[in-house]
């Protein structure tokens, strides 16, 4: 126990306490010629008391602590984790399984805890505390477990790490690596069945997401068997009942593993389901991973587009290549004539220096006006000026002299018809100069500028890109040849083409969409796992295109039956969220809708949940991994008829130990009641020897 006291000076003021009790002490007795009458003894007595009284309510008034030493003991923590996913209680005698697995571990915990604290978590697809395991969840990761042991003990006097679980994991990193950060053992009680059993199973099929109508789309399958020899496999793949693939494969004399590749036909458009089979003749233990479904979104059709360059140019081959990039545009490009007659199948025409000295392209503006064909137009050395300023589109261009000038560009802050990333936004400055010609521009109000003219380090209100909405059809114009620098640039700077892909995309998918069409968008996946949930996006935009949050956006989700779930989407900075929950297995249908200046514009759309039982694919229980894990920790291995001696090595572990530490704790004297019951007691005294004594 010690003194402490907040203030630097606390000496002084220790002294200023005594000089302050001195002080009124005197006053109070050496003035007063009632205590004349008592013994010296009698008024040192009384005297003795007040100057106690005082000091002590004057020492307690500078706000003195105590300090005290605690001893804390901690038992050790052990902490135990069991796997919950299905493929614990097998396949065969589940619910017998789960009774004696429950009993095996309400046993374990009872003989640990009474020396130590036990802590328990069930792991599967999450990590839960203190949760019962009932075995219903159909992924296993065992690195999650241990990241979140390691995360939530750090450190706590952990002397035990239990892991009970099968050791299958399918989920997460492999768990020999995430066990490396801990410095405590782990003890793992093996279950499951080891056993091989002949099966022959579908391990795993890779698909891409979405495919184009009237296209070829890939798929792949991986297939294993063991323990059935020299025997005929059946592999095949059916779409609506009818096998569209299929395949024989001899097993052969040892176990084996395959990949099928093949191609099938988007025939239909929107989800399409496919089932995956592979048949043996054989009796199998497991029949749950024999087949496996898969589902495709089947888009209707590429946006279409059409680049004509007058002669062969770097600046579109820059554009092609940019724009081949995204699965979603089919591009066409022409350098000379003749060119296609009938444009209006293309959602946008790209025009490079035409009209140009050798051809007028008169017939390619006139298509455009006539179909509303958006048109992205690119001005250079070979462009027709006189003839382009007849072109109708808002734009003259009054050359000054014949030559063309360098111009690097300055972005427009206030231009808001789509965005751009921040990234690219703080480089496109940076980007080489294009030539443009020498001239005076004039548009029209409908055009909005994108960036602007910097000459010799000058900027000017030139503009160099924009783009325009006239009565509903789109433009936009590059005034400036020598874009392909823009694409070398951007990859000498970062080793890839990221940033003029994203310029080039933007743009063409600004003009590509027509009038209205981007006004309300719903951002959603096609294919969900029946253990996630159905989460949604949706944007909406004003007809300047700027993104509002103020309407509110409602959607109803139909399932094959017709049943309706209604929502409403939480409104965020820019853009809405929703999060409809885990939803069954099957196909669904949304429809969301929202007004927009007195106009209700309304997005549809449908998405698949599909089953998960990758539990089902794997049942032999991996008990070599258990065994490396507890080896590399310093742990111990065991089965579950070894229980007993499990709760022994861990309870006879010498490492496994109470922690103890001093615990300094800080209390105001004045918060004592003890001290304040004995000034209580002082002054008390001091007043029942004055009465008694006849000082009044």
């Amino acid at each position: 126990m010690e003194l402490v006291f907040n203030e630097k000076y606390w000496g002084l003021i220790l002294l200023v306490s005594l000089l302050i009790a001195s002080g009124i002490t005197i006053l109070l007795y050496n003035r007063s010629h009632d205590i004349a009458e008592l013994t010296p003894w009698q008024k040192k007595l009384l005297i003795a008391l007040r100057f106690m009284a005082i000091f002590f309510i004057a020492f307690l008034l500078t706000g003195p602590l105590l300090k005290t030493l605690r001893r804390v003991i901690r038992n050790p923590v052990i902490v135990v984790a069991i796997d919950n996913s299905s493929s614990v209680t097998g396949i065969s005698n589940i619910e017998a399984n789960s009774e004696e697995i429950t009993s095996l571990m309400s046993s374990l915990n009872e003989s640990l805890a009474e020396k130590n604290e036990v802590v328990t978590y069930t792991f599967g697809e999450e990590v839960i505390r203190n949760n019962e395991p009932d075995f219903s969840e159909r992924r296993s990761a065992y690195s999650d477990v241990i990241q979140a042991v390691y995360n939530n003990h750090f450190n706590e006097n952990v002397g035990a790490f239990l892991i009970v679980g099968d050791g299958i994991y399918n989920k997460g990193e492999n768990p020999l690596y995430a066990a490396k950060q801990l410095t405590y053992p782990v003890y793992t009680l093996a279950l499951g069945d080891t056993t091989a059993y002949r099966d022959a199973r579908i391990s795993d099929i890779r698909v891409n997401r979405n495919a184009f109508l009237g296209n070829k789309f890939p798929v792949e399958a991986d297939i294993k068997y063991q323990g059935i020899p020299g025997q005929n496999l059946r592999f095949s793949i059916e779409y609506r009942g009818e096998t569209v693939y299929s395949e024989n494969i001899f097993s052969g004399a040892n176990d084996g593993f395959r990949t099928i590749v093949t191609y099938l036909d988007a025939e239909k458009k929107g989800l399409q389901f496919y089932t995956v089979s592979i048949e043996s003749d054989v009796d199998e233990q497991n029949t749950l991973n024999n087949s496996m479904r898969f589902v495709i979104n089947v888009l209707e059709n590429k946006q279409k587009i059409i680049i004509i360059s007058n002669g062969t140019h770097p600046d579109a081959g820059a554009l092609k290549d940019a724009l081949e990039c995204r699965i979603n545009y089919d591009v066409s490009l022409f350098t000379e004539e003749p060119y296609p007659a009938n444009l209006k199948d293309f959602n946008l025409i790209i025009l490079n220096q035409i009209p140009s000295s050798s051809q007028s392209g008169r017939f390619i503006f006139e298509e455009a006006n006539r179909n509303r064909i958006p048109v992205l137009m690119i001005i250079g050395s070979q462009t027709h000026i006189q003839q382009f300023n007849l072109t109708g589109y808002g734009i003259e261009i009054n050359l000054q002299a014949g030559n063309m000038e360098e111009a690097q560009p300055i972005i427009n802050k206030s231009f808001v018809s789509f965005t751009l990333s921040e990234k690219l936004m703080g480089n496109l400055e940076r980007y080489p100069p294009l030539k443009v010609p020498f001239a005076q521009y004039q548009l029209n109000q409908l055009w909005n500028v994108i960036t602007y003219q910097r000459l010799r380090n000058i900027e000017t209100d030139r503009p160099l890109m924009a783009v325009a909405n006239r009565n509903g059809v789109k433009a936009g114009i590059i005034f400036g040849e020598g874009i392909w620098r823009w694409r070398m640039y951007n990859y000498i700077m970062s080793e890839s083409h990221e940033e003029f892909n994203e310029l080039i995309d933007k743009l063409v998918q600004y003009l590509a969409n027509r009038d209205n069409e981007d006004n309300f968008v719903i951002g959603f996946r096609p294919v969900f796992h029946e253990t996630e949930s159905i989460r949604m996006t949706a944007e909406v935009y004003n007809d300047a295109y700027e993104p509002v949050n103020t309407p509110e956006v409602n959607l109803i989700i139909r399932d094959s039956i017709r049943q309706e779930y209604t929502y409403l989407f939480d409104r965020g900075s820019h853009f809405y969220r929703l999060d409809a929950g885990i939803f069954p297995p099957g196909e669904y249908h949304f429809e969301a809708n929202v007004e927009i200046g007195g106009q209700t514009y309304t997005e549809t759309g449908h998405f698949a949940v599909m089953p998960v039982n990758i539990e089902q694919l794997e049942t032999e229980a991996n008990h070599r991994m258990l065994y490396q894990l507890a080896m590399q920790t310093g742990g111990g291995f065991y089965l579950p008829d070894e229980s007993e001696k499990l709760i022994n090595d861990v309870l006879t572990n010498t490492s496994i130990k109470p922690f103890s530490y001093f615990q300094s704790l800080l209390r105001e004297i004045i918060n004592l009641k003890w001290i304040f019951f004995i000034i209580l007691s002082i002054l008390s005294l001091e007043w029942f020897l004055r009465k008694f004594w006849g000082i009044y």
